[in-house]
Formats: C-alpha cells, sequence, structure tokens
C-alpha cells in the first residue's frame, strides 16, 4: 500500500481538540468507579476492556458494517505494542493507588504528556512549538497543585508505589506517539476495537485463575465502567489523536486530574482546597494556550499508510 497524507483543516483540528477533552473528562471518573468495587485491579481492568471491546464492536458494526474494522485487523500487528502499553499503563496507575497516596500517584502519572511532548519529535518528526512547551510546564505545576506535589516521597514505603506511578506515565506517554503512527485508517474506531480486545485477552488468565465472588451490582457498574469509560471515553480519544498533534493532545489530557478532582468532591465528598483552585486555574490556562493558538495551521499532520 502507497503512503498517502490526510489533510485536516482548522475545522477538524477543533473538533480533535473537543474530542480529546471529552475523553479526558470521562477518564477524570474512573475513582468514582474503582470506589465502588471490592475486586483486583486485574479483575477490574479485564471487564473494563472486555465490556468496552463489546459495545465498540457492535456500535461499530451496526453503524459501518464489517468492513469498518478491516483496516485494524489488517495491521493487527500495529496495535500488539499499543495495547501492551495501554495494560501497563493502567495496572501501572491502580496499583500505585494502592502503594502509595491518590495525589501522588495521579501526579506521577500526569508526567506522561512530558514523555509525549519530548519525544513526539523524535518519533513523529513533529515540530516542538514553544507555546507547548510553555502550555505544559503551566498544566503539570498546575498538576502539582491540585495534587498536592508537597507529599511526594523521596524515601519510606511510599517509594515503590511512587515508582510504578512513574512507570505508568512513561508508558501512557509512549502509548499516545504509538497510535499517533498508526496506518491510514487504523486510528479511531478500528483502532479501539481491536486494542481493546488485545488487553481483554492478556488480562483473561488472571480473571480465570482467581476465585472472585459474584456480585450483579459489581457487574453492572463494571460494564458502566467498560462502556463509558472505554468504549466511549476511549473512542473519542483516538477519534481526536488522529486530528491533533499529539503533544498538543498530552496538553489537554491534564483536563483528567481536574476532573477527578471535582468529581471526588461532588460525589465522594472530598474537600476542594485553594491548591485545588489554583492548579485547575493552571491546567485551564494550558490547554487554552493550546485550543486558543492562532496559528493552527491547516493541520500539517500526515498520517502514513501501512505497507
Amino acid at each position: 500500500m502507497k503512503n498517502s497524507v490526510e489533510v485536516i483543516d482548522k475545522a477538524q483540528v477543533k473538533i480533535g481538540y473537543l474530542q480529546i477533552v471529552t475523553a479526558a473528562l470521562i477518564w477524570g471518573t474512573y475513582g468514582l468507579f474503582v470506589r465502588h468495587l471490592d475486586y483486583s485491579p486485574e479483575y477490574i481492568l479485564f471487564y473494563r476492556f472486555l465490556f468496552g471491546f463489546s459495545g465498540i464492536f457492535i456500535f461499530s458494526l451496526v453503524r459501518n458494517g464489517f468492513e469498518s474494522l478491516k483496516p485494524a485487523l489488517v495491521h493487527w500487528k500495529w496495535l500488539l505494542l499499543p495495547a501492551v502499553l495501554t495494560c501497563l499503563s493502567w495496572l501501572a496507575y491502580t496499583y500505585a493507588i494502592m502503594l502509595t497516596s491518590v495525589a501522588n500517584a495521579a501526579f506521577l502519572i500526569y508526567t506522561a504528556p512530558v514523555f509525549t511532548v519530548i519525544f513526539a519529535p523524535i518519533i513523529l518528526k513533529e515540530s516542538l512549538e514553544k507555546r507547548t512547551i510553555l502550555a505544559l510546564v503551566i498544566s503539570l505545576v498546575g498538576t502539582g497543585a491540585l495534587m498536592g506535589y508537597s507529599s511526594l516521597s523521596v524515601a519510606g514505603p511510599n517509594v515503590l508505589g511512587d515508582l510504578i506511578a512513574l512507570f505508568g506515565g512513561m508508558t501512557y506517554g509512549f502509548l499516545a506517539l504509538l497510535l499517533k503512527k498508526m496506518p491510514a485508517g487504523v486510528l479511531g474506531l478500528p483502532s479501539n476495537v481491536v486494542l481493546s480486545g488485545f488487553v481483554a485477552i492478556t488480562l483473561l488468565p488472571f480473571v480465570l485463575f482467581t476465585m472472585t465472588p459474584f456480585s450483579w451490582s459489581g457487574i453492572l457498574i463494571l460494564m458502566a465502567l467498560g462502556l463509558f469509560q472505554q468504549a466511549f471515553g476511549a473512542s473519542m480519544f483516538h477519534l481526536g489523536l488522529k486530528k491533533v498533534k499529539a503533544q498538543h493532545a498530552g496538553i489537554l489530557t491534564y483536563v483528567e486530574p481536574l476532573a477527578a478532582t471535582v468529581m471526588a468532591a461532588l460525589f465522594l465528598y472530598e474537600g476542594i482546597t485553594w491548591g485545588s483552585l489554583v492548579g485547575g486555574l493552571l491546567i485551564i490556562s494550558g490547554g487554552l494556550l493550546v485550543v486558543l493558538k492562532k496559528d493552527a495551521e491547516a493541520s500539517p499532520l500526515a498520517v502514513k499508510a501501512g505497507k
């Protein structure tokens, strides 16, 4: 197959920004689901991706038929490594919450855009913009204020959890870069279908050999988690990433910890501090630096087709 270029105009780029922000807002509800589930991380993630796969697979078939999934099936090898990184990043995040404070885990997971921005010029040949670097710094500082950066451990029992969270941030950061390199026609709903299926298959052995009490309420929460977070949220991210630069997508995902803090305050009765307010304003400012960019070009983004 010859290389092809998909031209993305300004309107599509704006839609891509909206889709990325939507995904981040949805992912910000993850803590609400987990707080109501008394299962292992592997069990939770298996059903998240199983129900996510089922939902988006049925939706794709009803909407466009099996033909819409063929690009991802033909290029399934391109999705193996992203599936591994997806699995590792979510496992790392969940385990980190168990081993260190939620603030530590969240702050270190959201070092992911740092890795995306640093390596995007190398892996994707994206030009590194001064505005992006400024937005990254502002958003990272905002996340620190939001989560309580002063609690980060340098010694003691939390260190292992902090290191696992940092590892999760690295894998999450590289995931966006690999997804962006997908062959033409794969990134979007097709990539989410195959990726979700791969992750569910990978985690299946952990579920088969784990004795977990059955609960209808637990299954319903897991189903909602899979359909809302994976089928809808991840699809929005894949579709948005198809239209915008990986480094811009990374900055906009900082909306997720902001959403998580607001959701925790509304539904888990966790307090809003001055640090939360300042951090939220900084994160929004960082996002606006990207979204309101005056010279948002009619995309220099090229989507290369596989051979």
